[in-house]
């Protein structure tokens, strides 16, 4: 499902705001150890923009690189966490819904990595569930919880 919509969102301490217009695609809630330890909650929600088509209006980036494939972008000022950057894919950037002015007009269209999922955590939408990700999306990742260390899983 494609979202042809304008977001704008922000950090916590108010430096960084962005724009982001045009489609959303890949509105997902992932349920991996990553995301998990990353943002501190029981899972990430996210979507896809066109990189163009997204852009900061206001403050400074620093970057992360919290994976072979992947960086995260986060306010220079206060450290949140507001895109990912997947280093193959430089057309595509995603957008933790947390950071928008409005995560109420985000709808998951689907579920990743709910074998990791918290075994209390009880969302009640009709999203397609998936063990790992599905055909398509980048492999799921060996993350080491207590190293950091993250690898593609074989298989």
């Amino acid at each position: 499902m494609e979202d042809a919509r304008s977001s704008t969102g922000g950090c916590l301490c108010g430096a960084v705001r962005y724009e982001a217009f045009g489609n959303r695609r890949n509105s997902l809630l992932c349920h991996c150890r990553m995301c998990q330890r990353a943002s501190g909650a029981p899972f990430l929600a996210l979507f896809f923009v066109e990189s163009d088509k997204l852009k900061v209006t206001q403050g400074e980036l620093r970057v992360y690189r919290f994976s072979a494939r992947a960086d995260r972008l986060l306010c220079a000022d206060c450290g949140s966490p507001l895109f990912l950057q997947r280093h193959n894919q430089s057309h595509t950037r995603g957008i933790f819904v947390g950071s928008l002015d409005d995560p109420n007009s985000f709808r998951p269209e689907l579920h990743v990595c709910v074998s990791s999922s918290m075994s209390w955590l009880d969302i009640n939408d009709d999203a397609p569930r998936y063990p790992e990700k599905p055909e398509g999306m980048t492999p799921t990742l060996n993350y080491d919880p207590v190293t950091g260390e993250a690898e593609v899983r074989d298989g």
